[in-house]
């Protein structure tokens, strides 16, 4: 069963084009790691047909962090929760995070700013094949960017 993976995000210009365009297509692997960023990008709610799409690591963002191992817990079976639901492409997840602080100097003010750095981790096998993958994304926070 052959199935077309299409890259995100899509550009519809090239699908009308006159010579007849088409979506730029990618493999299926590349398709999963699109839709994931998408997942963790995407605070519930503002997906119109699907309130429940997204993750809920968005309202970890500036909460007060009185104990750093729940914290990470809740951010990570957020992510888990997510992904189990919404990419059906991959079994057997797992999810692990790394947290740390970022400083970096600001230009010509030499004011410092301090960030949170998480970069996400999600382990699994696809569903087709058996096959191991993985994917892993950076995340900042305050306020949630992904650069």
């Amino acid at each position: 069963m052959s199935t077309k993976n299409y890259s995100l995000p899509l550009l519809l210009g090239n699908f009308f084009t006159e010579e007849g365009g088409r979506l730029s297509t990618c493999s299926l692997l590349e398709s999963i790691d699109h839709h994931l960023e998408l997942l963790l990008t995407t605070c519930p709610g503002e997906h119109y047909f699907n309130k429940q799409y997204g993750t809920m690591i968005w309202d970890l963002d500036f909460e007060r962090v009185a104990s750093r191992s729940k914290w990470e817990e809740s951010f990570t079976s957020f992510i888990y929760k997510a992904t189990v639901e919404n990419e059906k492409r991959i079994v057997n997840v797992a999810v692990s995070i790394k947290l740390r602080e970022v400083v970096r100097e600001e230009g010509l003010s030499k004011t410092v700013a301090v960030r949170q750095r998480v970069d996400i981790y999600v382990l699994g096998r696809l569903l087709l094949t058996g096959e191991k993958c993985g994917f892993n994304y950076t995340l900042y926070l305050g306020p949630l960017s992904n650069e």
